[in-house]
């Protein structure tokens, strides 16, 4: 199962530059107060949701989406920590390989 999902990681995200998601800004998702869509280096849409009944940090939209799911204290301190990056004028890098490895401040 490991196998397939980073070979879909892959497939979804390949122009990862050293597996790292870098976010450069952080907007409302519509009318959701914990869901936010992340301005980052990809393409595809990224949006870290902690409202939604599935949470966590998603690259891509509907069907072809991948989640790395999150427990709720997770998604909120992903979200606490971009925004305190952003906030101090930095970007934001989260490590990603099957799953989230790491988060913190970047140039």
């Amino acid at each position: 199962m490991k196998f397939i999902l980073g070979f879909v990681l892959l497939l979804i995200i390949p122009h990862l530059n050293a597996e790292d998601i870098r976010v450069r800004k952080m907007l409302k998702d519509g009318a959701l107060e914990r869901s936010f869509v992340l301005k980052t280096n990809l393409t595809e849409k990224v949006v870290i949701d902690c409202q939604s009944f599935i949470q966590g940090l998603r690259i891509g939209e509907y069907e072809e989406a991948f989640t790395f799911l999150l427990d709720p204290e997770a998604c909120e301190g992903l979200q606490n920590r971009i925004r305190g990056s952003l906030r101090k004028g930095t970007l934001h890098c989260i490590h990603v390989d099957q799953e989230i490895q790491s988060d913190e401040s970047c140039h």
